[in-house]
């Protein structure tokens, strides 16, 4: 995390600007929360900081309530440990609305959250805050860890968690929790769904400059610009053209979203398999490298994607608005 983030960089996380951000700067290379509210769903009221915790308030326009998130990066040396427990008590004390607590705690509760055995020395105070508050620790599917030193023997500890309050589970019954692969951190993404099902948006069309480098690009361009159009200015046709073009590519990337999606679920599952076998015996060396190259090509994956432009209106010599491709890197 950084110490200031960049409009630039919200803008490549959140380009339509749907999300509300916050975050707490990081100290050195330790610390830092990033929070995206999607402001479609939920508005933010207050919010309160801590050294280790970001607290949002929040009111659910669906379902016309109040509940309170809590984004936690817990210490990871032993000797602060004790004063993120008591922040994280001191919050969770202070709350009196649903809740959910979720992130890196950097403590485990249980000797069998450790591949190798063992407890940190604040685990039992950790297991007092939960069992006081009557939080809820929502099981995690998709294998046992959240954290690896990536060594050979590797050490695999769960590290990260979702805790909730019984009224926030009221809310949302069947809340669950899924780990996703370990791509570029030692830690996995947890992926928590309410299985509330959401309208689907209308597709839009947003101009991406990985289209440049696919094969079929410029021909696609030149077929669908050549196509004859019947106008009475070159104003208009120039409008016809550009509504052509943007027709076209707009189900022309969608598919291609589609291609990159499943290539990327397909990479996500092998990882994930091999971390499942992970947690139970040593890889052999053939799997390792494999595992390697898997990051790889996630990485391709999501470079397809990094380079976007975008779709302005600009007014020019005629009487009408005409659409402009403006390319730019954002």
């Amino acid at each position: 995390m950084q110490e200031d983030i960049d409009d630039n960089i919200l803008s490549l996380i959140d380009p339509d600007q749907t999300y509300l951000w916050k975050w707490i700067p990081s100290k050195g290379r330790s610390g830092g929360i990033l929070s995206g509210i999607n402001n479609e769903l939920l508005d933010v009221g207050t919010f309160s900081e801590g050294k280790y915790m970001l607290q949002l308030n929040l009111w659910d326009k669906r379902l016309k309530k109040k509940w309170n998130f809590i984004n936690i990066y817990g210490a990871a040396q032993e000797e602060n440990k004790r004063e993120f427990l008591t922040e994280l008590a001191n919050f969770c004390g202070k709350n009196k609305d649903h809740i959910i607590l979720g992130g890196d705690f950097n403590i485990m509760r249980y000797s069998f959250e450790k591949n190798k055995g063992g407890l940190h020395k604040s685990s039992g105070l950790f297991n007092s805050i939960i069992d006081t508050f009557e939080l809820i620790d929502v099981h995690m599917s998709g294998g046992r860890y959240t954290w690896s030193n990536n060594q050979n023997p590797p050490t695999l500890e769960k590290l990260d968690r979702f805790l909730i309050s019984k009224d926030w589970e009221d809310l949302f019954p069947t809340v669950s929790v899924s780990k996703l692969p370990r791509e570029t951190s030692d830690h996995n993404p947890l992926i928590l769904s309410t299985s509330v099902n959401q309208p689907l948006r209308s597709l839009t069309f947003r101009y991406e400059l990985s289209w440049a480098k696919h094969p079929d690009f410029l021909d696609k361009v030149k077929e669908v610009w050549d196509k004859p159009c019947y106008a009475t200015s070159a104003c208009d046709r120039i409008q016809a053209k550009m509504k052509r073009f943007k027709q076209y590519f707009k189900g022309w990337g969608f598919n291609l979203q589609g291609e990159n999606r499943k290539i990327k679920k397909q990479i996500q599952e092998d990882l994930l398999s091999l971390e499942q076998q992970e947690e139970t015996c040593l890889l052999s060396l053939p799997q390792a490298k494999g595992r390697w190259t898997y990051r790889v090509n996630y990485s391709v994956c999501l470079k397809r994607r990094s380079c976007i432009g975008s779709v302005v209106h600009m007014k020019n010599g005629c009487t009408r608005e005409i659409t402009i491709l403006s390319f730019f890197t954002e």
